[in-house]
């Protein structure tokens, strides 16, 4: 995930079009934090000890990539991308996550 965000703040336009962020199912705050530094995440991770995002999310299994497009005429969101399981090349999941948002 680290790589995936370095690639996409080493292009100008995708840096301010495509976001990441994490969500720690069942972790504590305490824990997010413990990850974030052990890992050196630069993107934002949030705590959900409760597990209230992932049952609205349908409580699926981690990790699970969500790709979410805002209409700029609506500011409606849009699930683009939807998919359980680990990605291989970074580069790769971000070629495919531009051409199915249409970001470029």
């Amino acid at each position: 995930m680290n790589q995936l965000y370095e690639a996409i703040q080493k292009k100008s336009k995708l840096k301010e079009s495509i976001k990441i962020i994490g969500i720690g199912a069942g972790n504590s705050p305490f824990e997010v934090d413990f990850f974030r530094k052990k890992y050196k995440i630069p993107f934002p991770l949030f705590s959900d000890q409760d597990l209230s995002i992932h049952k609205v999310l349908g409580e699926v299994r981690t990790p699970y990539f969500i790709g979410v497009r805002i209409n700029p005429d609506d500011n409606k969101a849009e699930v683009f991308y939807s998919k359980l399981g680990a990605f291989k090349d970074p580069n790769i999941f971000l070629d495919q996550m531009i051409k199915l948002s249409g970001v470029i």
